[in-house]
């Protein structure tokens, strides 16, 4: 399940980055939490994968310049079938019935909202002040929880402060039916005098079988990751040191906060002890700026091969980039190389810089240790042991017919237990990438900016196998189109597991045009009932990204397969505990290492098979595909086309890897000469609804 973050046109840059950090610390394990922008949100079919929409804070009229509507509509449908929402800020003017802001001032904002969560009037600013695109406004405000809400939490406090800068209050909220107050602004004005009326400043909003919540104060921001030296923020003790002195309250309060809507959090209370240890000297969160709980710094790299001698031509091609220092400077990320696992690895501060659409984003100088008589200690990779991998990728080539020294996939290895994401560490950094063989690979354990298609990001958690991997594919492979390529990788995913003696009943399928999915598994005491089809979940999926390099396209194939975590859908080691369960059959889990192993031994098998078969391309695996695909003859509507046309799935063309599809008539009978071929890098394929639309 996806949590989706609004990232359109009026959200504060500030307010976004601070909502998306806080919710993959605390949703890490659980969700994946990726931004959407209006036209995704319009176009599309995002409702079914949805735990949670947050539209986070910024402007409340340009949300109603995109949003009126269509997605207005979704949005609203959506919550009333039993879906989430919150509103900060901005996002909880505009999920009120109505918005009164800064009446009297040129800021002045007032008017009717469509969404109507709360049916009240949303009215601020609370405190005076408020500057748009500027923190001159900004608080450390005291909110009073409503102890009978939150009796039961336990949280050991009964007030708290959390930073605020431009929000509203809900009026007379407590007056509307379905609405609870979860919390007061304290009865006091910005100088400290006390005012009478209590001020609503967090609710609860039932909206048909769904939530929403509303607050005008903005407990996703970690001061960690506020300048303290900002002068907007005024005189010491400023606004971010009186937020770090309650910092663990805010955690504690936002914990309870998505608990009660029904979200599973990952326990903050780790995050909470290092920042007590750590904090006794400095008085306050010892967190470094820009450091976000629940969300680890990065890791060494560590480059090892199965052979040390390809370590060494790789060691020779990497100092060939890089300065004096040793520092490789690429278009993405900057490399730090150490010769060994032997010396010492320094320690490099974060920055903060502008990405491509304009949003902060962390920099670190990454180290990467070249380890050329083999594999990094044990010790340094608890999570990922490279001579494992090696030395099972080594056993599996060994029962490979055609085992030679010409098998190279998964020979050199790059791994680091967190990055930012291993697509982007290949694909973004060309020159880099250019140095690398084919067949190299990288992965990691933990990655907090992993990348799907279209704009999708997320963090991903510890127990899901993430690698990529550098392709060189020919261009005068005429026959061996590459779009063909991420067929392949998520094909070899399954065939590597389904096609194992024991393994070969495990329900893993492909998902058009590259996702890999499973049956999930039945509920404790469940039993499959008659006529009701299985319910099938995510388990992974493949990115792959080309750049145009001499005589060849060069590739990074990226594949992501959660292994041994049940979370947020299901794992390849939960599937088959529940197949062992059923059947009686005592087949062994898989580790990342084996798991890894197979499928570079299947891929590179596949792609032969591929490139210099029999010349006739992917028609050679045509017939294994279809068995692990879903779709065949099913029945879907096409978004993309006025009217909506429903059409039958027939297959994939054999020359660019199109999806081929026959009009259908009512009866569901086809209509001859009327097919429609589509792309896998243009359209979205929501399976559990039957629809195809423009994927954005």
């Amino acid at each position: 399940m996806n949590v989706l973050v609004y990232s359109g046109e009026g959200t504060s840059r500030t307010s976004l980055a601070h909502t998306v950090r806080t919710l993959r610390a605390f949703f890490r394990q659980h969700y994946d939490v990726m931004k959407i922008d209006a036209q995704g949100l319009i176009t599309e079919p995002w409702e079914e994968s949805t735990a949670l929409l947050v539209i986070p804070g910024g402007r409340d009229l340009p949300y109603c310049n995109d949003l009126n509507g269509a997605a207005n509509d979704k949005i609203r449908a959506y919550v009333e079938a039993g879906g989430r929402f919150w509103g900060v800020c901005a996002g909880a003017y505009y999920a009120s019935d109505r918005v009164v802001f800064e009446v009297g001032t040129p800021l002045e904002v007032q008017g009717s909202r469509e969404l109507k969560f709360f049916g009240g009037e949303c009215r601020g600013v609370v405190y005076p002040g408020f500057v748009y695109d500027s923190e001159q406004g900004a608080n450390a405000v005291q909110v009073q929880l409503n102890g009978h809400v939150f009796a039961g939490d336990r949280l050991g406090f009964e007030e708290t402060k959390v930073y605020f800068n431009g929000g509203g209050c809900f009026v007379d909220a407590d007056k509307y039916p379905g609405t609870e107050v979860l919390a007061w602004y304290s009865n006091q004005d910005a100088s400290g005098q006390s005012g009478d009326a209590k001020k609503a400043a967090m609710i609860a909003c039932q909206v048909g079988r769904g939530i929403a919540l509303l607050t005008g104060v903005h407990p996703e921001y970690d001061a960690a990751h506020l300048d303290a030296a900002n002068p907007e923020y005024g005189p010491q003790p400023n606004v971010v040191a009186t937020l770090l002195e309650r910092d663990q309250e805010r955690v504690l309060l936002l914990k309870s906060l998505l608990t009660r809507l029904g979200l599973k959090v990952t326990q903050p209370s780790a995050a909470l002890a290092a920042a007590d240890s750590a904090g006794q000297e400095s008085g306050h969160s010892a967190l470094p700026p820009g450091a976000i709980q629940g969300v680890p710094d990065y890791t060494p790299l560590y480059l090892a091969s199965i052979h040390p001698s390809y370590t060494h031509e790789l060691d020779y091609s990497l100092k060939g980039l890089a300065t004096e220092q040793g520092l490789i400077k690429e278009a993405n990320d900057t490399l730090q190389l150490i010769s060994s696992p032997q010396h010492p690895i320094p320690r490099h501060t974060s920055t903060l810089s502008e990405s491509t659409q304009g949003e902060s984003e962390e920099k670190v100088i990454q180290n990467l240790v070249l380890c050329p008589e083999g594999t990094p200690p044990a010790a340094t990779t608890p999570h990922f042991s490279l001579s494992d991998y090696f030395q099972h990728l080594q056993k599996l080539r060994q029962e490979h017919p055609h085992y030679g020294p010409s098998l190279k996939f998964g020979n050199s290895l790059l791994y680091g237990e967190v990055l930012s994401s291993t697509q982007t560490l290949l694909e973004k950094n060309f020159t880099l990438c250019q140095r690398l063989p084919d067949g190299f690979v990288c992965n990691a354990t933990t990655q907090v900016a992993g990348r799907g298609r279209g704009r999708n990001s997320w963090i991903s958690a510890p127990g899901c196998l993430m690698f990529s991997m550098v392709l060189r594919h020919p261009v005068q492979a005429r026959h061996a189109s590459a779009v063909f390529v991420q067929y392949l990788v998520a094909l070899a995913v399954v065939e590597s597991v389904c096609t194992l003696p024991g393994y070969e009943d495990l329900p893993l399928r492909l998902k058009w045009p590259n996702d890999i999915y499973a049956e999930a598994p039945l509920e404790e005491g469940l039993a499959p009932q008659p006529g009701v089809p299985p319910k099938f979940v995510k388990m992974g999926g493949v990115l792959v990204n080309s750049n145009f390099s001499g005589a060849e396209f060069l590739l990074v194939a990226g594949c992501g397969v959660n292994t041994t975590n049940p979370n947020p859908t299901t794992s390849l080691n939960h599937l088959i505990r529940y197949h062992n369960k059923v059947t009686g059959k005592t087949l062994g889990l898989f580790s990342q290492e084996t798991l890894l192993a197979h499928i570079m031994v299947k891929l590179e098998q596949m792609y032969n098979v591929f490139l210099h078969g029999n010349g006739t391309g992917f028609a050679q695996l045509e017939q294994i595909y279809y068995k692990r695909w879903l779709h065949s003859d099913a029945l879907v509507t096409l978004t993309t086309m006025t009217p909506h046309t429903k059409v039958r799935v027939k297959g994939i063309t054999l020359d660019y890897g199109l999806l081929r599809t026959v009009a259908v008539d009512e009866q569901g009978r086809e209509i001859p000469g009327k097919e429609f071929r589509l792309q896998p890098d243009g359209n979205s394929f929501d399976m559990l609804k039957g629809l195809i639309s423009v994927k954005m």
